[in-house]
């Protein structure tokens, strides 16, 4: 009797869309290797997000359990590297703080993606809200309730 075992496999580097990302930090949680590493830049103006590829084992968990799906492996046999080259081979990128619609402090951005994972619909009034920082957020929306009562 003769099995065949088949599975996707990701056999090139890991791609990361800063756009989109929102600075959760769930790829690094779950990456075995360690091969994820998210730190506020040294200029403080966001933070770099760094990918060693000689310690990536490809497991794909970053890619499956990303919230906004900002991070892909690639299925490309073309960006295999050299053995000699790994120590080369990071993928890097920077998420840039935005600022808060109302008291203009540096936040991380909400993205449509992560909205759209969270509510599953986007309305004007969700759209204001993710534009804040947490405390003007929580500012409004406690001010919101209180004058409803």
């Amino acid at each position: 009797m003769s099995v065949t075992l088949s599975y996707k496999s990701s056999q090139g580097k890991i791609s990361f869309n800063t756009d989109i990302c929102v600075l959760c930090g769930t790829c690094q949680y779950v990456c075995p290797a360690g091969a994820i590493n998210i730190e506020e830049s040294s200029d403080k103006k966001g933070f770099d997000f760094e990918v060693w590829h000689n310690t990536c084992t490809l497991c794909g968990n970053c890619e499956y359990f990303c919230p906004t799906k900002s991070i892909h492996l690639s299925h490309d046999t073309n960006e295999i590297n050299l053995q000699s080259d790994k120590y080369k081979n990071i993928t890097y990128g920077q998420v840039k703080y935005v600022k808060c619609s109302n008291c203009k402090t540096d936040m991380v951005k909400v993205t449509n993606e992560l909205l759209l994972r969270g509510f599953g619909y986007i309305n004007e009034d969700i759209k204001k809200l993710s534009n804040l920082c947490s405390d003007c957020r929580a500012k409004t929306t406690f001010d919101k309730r209180v004058k409803l009562k």
